[in-house]
């Protein structure tokens, strides 16, 4: 069949294109256009008058799934009319997938032609995921949990930096632990609203009454609290006041940060559990995933039955090891390949977090492999159970059925084989 392949250099002004034939020969020099509407017209008017010149019969397209730069062009192309009649595929591929696909050729820049024409003899070798679809209906689920992960980073990354400036004022708050939550907001009145001079200068009945209040009485021993709090304040270094300002005020403007970021996200999560009921789906019935997770889990997995078995999905998830092996030897320790779907992944690892407190099976499973090495426990044994819950997720997906403990054990072989291979 005479295919024509286009390769599409995304960013975020420019649209370079190669266009190439069945036999890799490139057709007329490479197309340079704007990222916007009347670009995509141009470009969609020059590929029809491309695959007309050579008689194609099928048109293959793919762009460097790079963010969002490539999600305009790509959705264009897929629900273009015109392009409809000639077989036209659209694919988003991974830049890693090129990047590797490069290093094939003995010598080749690094230019946006260069890219352009590795992404079309790309398309012609083969391999290629699976077509884009437009209009698809979990996308805009997808774009908010997406952005949920945004903002859990930006959370994480706001909580180190108060954490850091925290060791400035208080050296010994870490290793102390006054409160079992450094965040809460006992911990941060006494943070925010007490120099280390007047934690350490006020009496412990002043203190506790400190933590009475603050707490609204819900502290079990304030007391102890208060101990603890003049402790840190007395072994602590003591801070210039002039640097003590600049650290206070950080440390206050950190907090509201975080304070409205979690306030986003509480209102994220609400509009992602209205925006999932949309979709039916069996991943709500797992005891311990909710509607944020299971949301997480489906928009990037919308389709299961794309993927022939759950290795597939696993490996799209990026939850596998590649094996290490040479002659007689063999790698005990290999690394996790995290390729694929980045977003899923963190889903799928959240996901088995919360099942290793909240469901039993997975809870027994945890331990197991937690006790199974010295070192790296948690982390392996909450990546290997993310792996465990991804052939549940490909069962209940694939079948479109309930989940039902009572019916595990029976497929708890299959479960044991499937490790093993």
């Amino acid at each position: 069949m005479n295919t024509l392949y286009v390769g599409i250099d995304v960013s975020s002004a420019d649209l370079v294109v190669c266009f190439m034939d069945h036999q890799g020969d490139t057709l007329d020099q490479e197309l340079t256009v704007d990222n916007s509407l009347s670009g995509a017209r141009t470009l969609e008017k020059t590929i029809i008058a491309h695959a007309n010149a050579i008689k194609a019969e099928k048109i293959l397209i793919g762009t460097e799934s790079t963010s969002v730069y490539d999600l305009h062009i790509a959705d264009f192309l897929a629900s273009s009319d015109p392009l409809a009649p000639l077989h036209t595929s659209v694919f988003r591929i991974n830049p890693r997938i090129i990047k590797n696909f490069k290093k094939s050729y003995a010598d080749t820049d690094k230019t946006d032609p260069d890219d352009a024409f590795a992404i079309a003899d790309k398309l012609r070798f083969g391999r290629l995921p699976h077509p884009y679809q437009a209009h698809m209906k979990h996308l805009p689920l997808q774009r908010l949990t997406r952005y949920r992960v945004h903002i859990v980073d930006a959370i994480r990354k706001e909580t180190q930096c108060f954490l850091m400036h925290l060791f400035l004022k208080y050296n010994r708050f870490g290793d102390v632990r006054p409160f079992a939550h450094t965040m809460g907001a006992t911990s941060i009145a006494a943070i925010n609203d007490l120099s280390a001079e007047q934690l350490a200068d006020m009496s412990l009945e002043e203190l506790t009454a400190f933590v009475v209040k603050h707490s609204r009485n819900r502290c079990k021993t304030p007391t102890a609290i208060a101990q603890a709090l003049k402790r840190a304040a007395r072994e602590s270094y003591r801070l210039r006041p002039t640097m003590a300002k600049s650290v206070d005020f950080i440390l206050a403007s950190i907090y509201r940060t975080i304070a409205a970021l979690k306030h986003s996200l509480k209102e994220l999560d609400k509009a992602i559990g209205l925006e999932f009921k949309a979709f039916p789906n069996t991943l709500i019935s797992i005891k311990g995933i909710g509607p944020v997770l299971a949301a997480g889990i489906y928009a990037e997995i919308p389709d299961a039955s794309r993927f022939p078995s759950d290795s597939k999905l696993a490996k799209f998830a990026g939850l596998t090891w590649r094996k290490i092996q040479s002659g007689n030897f063999t790698a005990e320790e290999t690394r996790l390949t995290k390729t694929g779907s980045a977003y899923l992944r963190y889903y799928l690892v959240e996901a088995a977090n919360s099942l290793r407190v909240h469901n039993e099976e997975y809870k027994a499973y945890y331990s197991k492999k937690f006790r199974e090495v010295p070192k790296h426990r948690h982390k392996r044994a909450l990546v290997l159970t993310a792996r465990k819950l991804i052939r549940l997720v490909f069962a209940l997906l694939t079948k479109k059925q309930l989940y039902d403990p009572c019916l595990r054990p029976i497929h708890r072989q299959a479960n044991l084989l499937a490790e093993r291979s």
